[in-house]
């Protein structure tokens, strides 16, 4: 059922109360928590859950503009997007809360102006893969522009798409000079195509890798990322807090890293997505210093997803994070992964080992140390595949063969945990038991 007529009133109702408390405060002011606990109040009474669910999205996004931690331009995106609600819709509002913004906010909210002299700005070369996507493209690329950094390049890199692509970005953006196209005679996949636009036109003393289907909300955030690279000169790379927008529900949530300003390399390196060190959404808000993508031999690597230039580039420097809702990552589907192939699974496997290897010969991690990284990225990569994409016998057999030859010691945690699930498989192979249990 569309209840997108109710949200939309449900949303303009919670904004023009707030906007009357703003304007006629009580006695003692408003407070950022008193804000929000009005919020929060309008949003519990007589709501169903799903509004209520998106009320409360918008409450934290208002706690998070009023610390200082969403820009303006976020909290127009998700005002607009989620509750269709324009600017005009809720004039004066917004002056009156940014009237209320904790201080310190104001130096988050940095902007240049238009025709800034190139010299005095390090240039942030952006490299866009895509593959069928004009229309998600267009908006990434527009995002980009829109960002108020004077010294940008954007290469969009389109790997032999057949919907129009070179005709979209000829037709929008072909009289744009920051904006370069390049377009391979053959399809060979998002990783190669990083690379080869890097080598290409990756100039820039910073890099952004973008998506065709991700793209930034807040108009100032190349100019915070360079900031915090500059004030920390140790820094690999610099990424920040996005907005979830998962595609078959049209719903918006917040996914905030909670890391620290500056998180050191070996810390973040060891415990990679695990408790209290999360991967950033895709490379969406990932700043990159050029300089440490290249000594960490990006240009050589085989398998160049997220992941990977991430581990290798925390060998390198350490990690910088903004408290601020920068962007947006799509999720389609539900956005798990349940038919992960063989091939997949081994080339992610083999370049674990290759930065396993590089951190013991060239950046001194001890080899016990690494090996028992490796051995712990064995055996979550292939557990997760033996419980959600494994269908035969042989698929046991194959990933069992890879881990004794490679980790023994993940292979033994393997054949331990997973020793139930093969007899079931081994039995489901008898097309008589197989039609048994599927009366």
């Amino acid at each position: 059922m569309d209840h997108s007529g109710d949200l939309h009133e449900a949303g303009l109702q919670l904004l023009h109360q707030l906007s009357d408390d703003i304007h006629h405060p009580p006695a003692g002011g408003l407070s950022r928590e008193e804000i929000v606990r009005r919020c929060k109040n309008i949003s519990s009474s007589g709501t169903d859950a799903g509004i209520k669910e998106h009320l409360d999205t918008l409450t934290g996004v208002i706690d998070a503009f009023l610390a200082g931690r969403a820009s303006e331009d976020a909290l127009q995106y998700y005002v607009s997007t989620q509750f269709n609600i324009q600017v005009e819709d809720i004039r004066g509002f917004m002056p009156g809360l940014a009237a209320l913004r904790s201080s310190g906010s104001a130096a988050q909210e940095s902007t240049l102006t238009a025709g800034a002299d190139l010299s005095g700005y390090p240039k942030i070369s952006v490299i866009i893969t895509t593959y069928n996507r004009k229309e998600f493209l267009r908006q990434a690329v527009d995002s980009i522009l829109r960002q108020d950094y004077p010294h940008t390049e954007i290469t969009v890199i389109d790997d032999c798409s057949s919907d129009g692509t070179h005709e979209m970005m000829d037709t929008a953006f072909g009289a744009e000079p920051r904006v370069i196209f390049m377009r391979s005679e053959t399809n060979s996949g998002p990783g190669n195509n990083r690379r080869k636009a890097l080598a290409a036109h990756g100039d820039g003393e910073f890099i952004l890798f973008l998506d065709d289907d991700d793209y930034l909300i807040d108009r100032s955030y190349f100019t915070k990322a360079v900031n915090v690279h500059r004030l920390h000169p140790e820094l690999s790379f610099v990424a920040a807090n996005v907005f979830l927008e998962y595609s078959q529900s049209q719903k918006l949530s917040i996914s905030s890293l909670e890391l620290s300003p500056v998180t050191d390399k070996h810390d973040y390196f060891m415990n990679f997505e695990q408790k209290g060190y999360p991967k950033p959404a895709s490379t969406l808000t990932a700043i990159f210093k050029r300089e440490a993508l290249l000594s960490m031999d990006i240009l050589n690597m085989h398998m160049v997803n997220d992941a990977s230039i991430y581990l290798r580039a925390l060998l390198i420097g350490d990690a910088g994070f903004i408290d601020t809702l920068a962007g947006v990552y799509r999720i389609h589907g539900n956005n798990i992964t349940f038919n992960l192939s063989q091939s997949f699974l081994i080339e992610n496997l083999e370049e674990k080992r290759n930065i396993r290897n590089m951190a013991v010969e060239r950046y001194g991690y001890s080899k016990a140390e690494m090996n028992e990284w490796f051995n712990h990225n064995v055996y979550d990569t292939i557990s997760y595949y033996l419980m959600n994409s494994a269908k035969s016998h042989s698929d046991f057999k194959f990933m069992y063969s890879w881990a004794s030859d490679h980790s023994p010691k993940a292979y033994n945690q393997l054949k331990r945990q997973f020793r139930t699930k093969l007899m079931k498989k081994q039995l489901l192979r008898v097309s008589f038991v197989r039609a048994l249990l599927n009366r």
